[in-house]
Formats: structure tokens, C-alpha cells, sequence
């Protein structure tokens, strides 16, 4: 099971990390031409939104679902856990929280990288 998450969390970051828009055949075509801060800052709030304002929608839903799996499958996992071990089940109910925020902040970096770089106004 944990070699399953550290596998798709890989891949993810992997396949998102580019500054370029893949889906789109290699160029940015931002929605926004405003300070990089907004679509940092929008990403950060909900993942993966900076990336649809910056024109790459794909990299923009990869991020949303990651946000949105990611957290429910660890706590699912705890709760399931909880009656076998206990404390781990604690670990992993605390561990959830830390994984969205840590997804969040590295989803926020990529959009005001990739902001920073191609929708400057």
C-alpha cells in the first residue's frame, strides 16, 4: 500500500513538473496576464486552479484530483487501520493534513513558476 502511494505520488510529480504546458503542444496560453502572485496564490487555495488560469488545463485537473485523492485515500487507510494499529491509524490521520498542504505548496510553486515565466503582462 505504501509503496502504491510513493509510486503514484512519483509519478505525479514527475508528469506535473514541467514548465511547459505538455497538453498543449508545448506553449502556455495563459488566461491571466497579471502578477504571478495570483495564480500562486490561487493554487495554494485550491489546488491546481493557478494552472487553469495558466492556460493548462490537463496539468491543472492532474493537480485538483491529486488534492482531492491523495488525502482521502490516507485517511480511508486510517480509518480502516484504526481497530489493527491504532497508532498508526493516528499517524496517518495526522499525516493527511501535511500531505494536501505539501501538495498545495508545491502546486502554488508551479503555477507562479511557470506564471513568472510565460504570462507576465
Amino acid at each position: 500500500m505504501r509503496t502504491a502511494i510513493v509510486l503514484l505520488i512519483s509519478a505525479a510529480l514527475l508528469w506535473t513538473s514541467g514548465p511547459i504546458a505538455w497538453a498543449q503542444g508545448g506553449t502556455v496560453k495563459c488566461r491571466l496576464k497579471a502578477d504571478p502572485l495570483l495564480p500562486g496564490a490561487a493554487s495554494f487555495l485550491i489546488p491546481g486552479l493557478g494552472q487553469f488560469l495558466n492556460g493548462e488545463d490537463g496539468k491543472g485537473f492532474t493537480h485538483l484530483i491529486i488534492a482531492l485523492v491523495l488525502p482521502t485515500a490516507v485517511g480511508l487507510g486510517a480509518l480502516l487501520l484504526a481497530p489493527v494499529v491504532p497508532t498508526l491509524s493516528y499517524v496517518l490521520l495526522l499525516a493527511a493534513p501535511a500531505l494536501y498542504l505539501g501538495w498545495a505548496i508545491a502546486s502554488a510553486m508551479d503555477a507562479y513558476q511557470v506564471a513568472d515565466k510565460y504570462c507576465r503582462p
